[in-house]
């Protein structure tokens, strides 16, 4: 069976980044199709070709239809997600700088049905981890059976989608983990009403997802 693979998560939460380096890391030939809505976890896949489908902000309940429509046609599935400090700060960063078109109403109660469905449905993948850590990227690699990078390497690349990073677009485009996207809420981090987007829940699944305190 040819590899299909979907890939759900928010918008900003680094999806296009993993993308790349999942695609150089199996080396093989596959069809990508990015910014994808929920018909695209339905569409019809070419059975002679391989599939990489990211799919962006849903709401957890439409990601949980589309995943089990996945299964069912024996794709592989995760979600993805980063944490919420950084990622609404990178959000909110990319709005102002019209990168970012997509504006939902509540976006932190979004980020809080991705926090729930992560922490109560086994694997997850963790931007964070993913970034940062050479041990979870030797995991992942073994799990998705990777004929390349399987040595835990970063991935350096900055992806021009979206106009590459909220804070630096593609600036660091060969040299992505010099970029401080573990830092970004620094810049947010005394607005008052940006702080008071973050609730308790959204403090608690913080830390029991990512081992993060509230940043001030």
């Amino acid at each position: 069976m040819m590899r299909v693979v979907y890939q759900f998560g928010l918008p900003r939460s680094g999806l296009y980044a993993v993308a790349e380096w999942y695609l150089e890391g199996i080396g093989e030939t596959v069809n990508q199709r990015v910014g994808g809505g929920f018909k695209d976890a339905f569409a019809p896949l070419d059975p002679q070709a391989a599939h990489f489908v990211t799919i962006e902000g849903l709401e957890i309940e439409r990601v949980r239809e589309a995943r089990a429509h996945c299964a069912a046609r024996g794709a592989d599935a995760w979600v993805q997600l980063r944490d919420p400090y950084n990622w609404f700060a990178s959000l909110c960063r990319g709005v102002q700088g019209g990168v970012i078109n997509w504006r939902p109403a509540a976006p932190l109660e979004l980020w809080k049905g991705y926090a729930r469905h992560c922490l109560n449905n086994g694997f997850w993948l963790a931007y964070n981890r993913w970034f940062s850590d050479s041990n979870y990227r030797r995991h992942l690699a073994e799990r998705f059976c990777f004929r390349r990078l399987s040595g835990g390497q970063p991935w350096q690349h900055v992806p021009s989608r979206g106009g590459g990073s909220s804070f630096d677009g593609e600036r660091f485009t060969s040299h992505a983990q010099q970029m401080t996207v573990l830092k970004r809420y620094a810049a947010f981090v005394d607005d008052a009403e940006w702080r008071g987007h973050f609730d308790d829940e959204v403090v608690a699944l913080a830390r029991e997802l990512f081992g993060m305190e509230r940043p001030w």
